[in-house]
C-alpha cells in the first residue's frame, strides 16, 4: 500500500511540474517583451528575404545617442539608394483603430479595448535623430509601421502604415535616387560607428530610464496639468564614457563592416589627407554595402567627417 501511495504522490508532483512549466512557458509566450521580441524577428527575416541585399542594406536593433544627452532605440533601419527607411515593428492581435493625427491607438479584441502610443509618433524621435547625426534632410528618411501579427486595421491608414509584408511593397514603391553608392556607404559607416553596443546592458539602461521618465512626467502632468509634450518618444539619458568620438570605437558591433588594409609607408609616400577636415586618409576594403569588395579612402575622423573617394 505505502508503495502504491509512494508512486501516486511522485506521479502528482510530476504532473504538477510540468503544469508549473507550462504556465510559465504561456505566461512569457503573452509577455510583451516575448512579443516584440519575436515581431522584430518577423520582420527582420522578411527583409532579409524579400529586399535584394544587393540594392538595400539593413541594420537591426540600433541605439543610438541623442544630442540631449538622450538614446532613442531603432527596430530596423534599411538603407537604399532611393532614401533611409526607419522601420518601428508592432507585433499585435484583433482590430486596430487610428489615425495619423491621434495620440493614441485603440486595439480590441473581443470586448476588451486597450490603448497604445501612436507608432507614427513614436518613430518620429526615430527619424529626428539620424536626420540630425547624419546631416540628411528630412525629404530622405521615411518612417514606416510595421504591423505583423493577427490584426486588422478598422480605419483607413497612412501608406505607411503597413500589415505583414506590406512594408517590403512601400520601400519598393520609392525609385528615384537620391545618393550614390559612396554617400550611402558613409553614412551606414556612420551609424555603425555611432550605435552602442546591442546587448542586454544597454537594452536594459534604456527601458529603466524610458520607464522612470514616463513615471516623472506623469506625476508632472498630474500636478502641473500642461499639455502633452509633442515629442512622442522621450529621451533616455544614458551617461557615455566620453565624446561621441569614443563610442565608434568602444561600441562598434562585433561584425565591422571595414577591414583596413596594410598601408605601404615608405619615406617617399606622402600621407594623403582629407580635402575636408584635414585629416589623414585610410585606405579601406568595404565588406558590405554598394561598395563591397572595393577599395576606398575614407577620413579617419570619421564620426565628424563623412568624406569617401574611390580608390584608384
Amino acid at each position: 500500500m505505502n508503495q502504491i501511495f509512494a508512486v501516486a504522490f511522485q506521479g502528482l508532483f510530476v504532473y504538477l511540474g510540468l503544469a508549473l512549466a507550462f504556465m510559465v512557458l504561456a505566461g512569457v509566450l503573452r509577455s510583451p517583451r516575448f512579443k516584440g521580441w519575436h515581431g522584430e524577428r518577423a520582420v527582420q527575416r522578411l527583409i532579409a528575404q524579400r529586399l535584394n541585399p544587393l540594392v538595400y542594406v539593413d541594420l537591426h536593433n540600433v541605439t543610438l545617442l541623442t544630442a540631449d544627452g538622450g538614446s532613442t532605440q531603432i527596430d530596423h533601419l534599411v538603407f537604399s539608394p532611393y532614401g533611409l527607411f526607419v522601420l518601428e515593428t508592432k507585433n499585435y492581435q484583433g482590430w486596430i483603430f487610428g489615425t495619423e493625427k491621434q495620440r493614441e491607438w485603440t486595439q480590441q479584441i473581443f470586448k476588451k479595448r486597450s490603448k497604445f502610443q501612436n507608432p507614427l509618433r513614436q518613430n518620429y524621435k526615430h527619424t529626428k535623430t539620424l536626420q540630425e547625426l547624419l546631416g540628411i534632410g528630412a525629404e530622405h528618411v521615411h518612417s514606416v509601421i510595421a504591423f505583423v501579427g493577427d490584426c486588422e486595421f478598422k480605419t483607413e491608414m497612412p501608406p505607411q502604415v503597413t500589415k505583414g509584408d506590406g512594408f517590403v511593397a512601400y520601400i519598393q514603391s520609392f525609385a528615384q535616387t537620391v545618393w550614390g553608392p559612396e554617400e550611402m556607404q558613409a553614412l551606414i559607416d556612420k551609424v555603425e560607428a555611432l550605435r552602442l553596443q546591442p546587448g542586454r546592458t544597454t537594452d536594459k539602461r534604456h527601458v529603466a530610464h524610458v520607464k522612470q521618465l514616463r513615471e516623472a512626467k506623469c506625476l508632472t502632468h498630474a500636478s502641473a496639468k500642461r499639455s502633452p509634450d509633442p515629442v512622442a518618444e522621450s529621451s533616455v539619458a544614458l551617461a557615455p564614457a566620453g565624446p561621441v568620438q569614443n563610442h565608434a570605437v568602444l561600441d562598434a558591433p562585433a561584425a565591422s563592416v571595414l577591414t583596413s588594409e596594410p598601408m605601404q609607408t615608405t619615406p617617399a609616400i606622402e600621407v594623403q589627407v582629407c580635402p575636408q577636415c584635414e585629416w589623414p586618409l585610410r585606405r579601406l576594403l568595404m565588406q558590405r554595402g554598394p561598395l563591397a569588395g572595393q577599395a576606398i579612402w575614407r577620413c579617419s575622423n570619421s564620426a565628424a567627417c563623412s568624406f569617401v573617394r574611390g580608390s584608384p
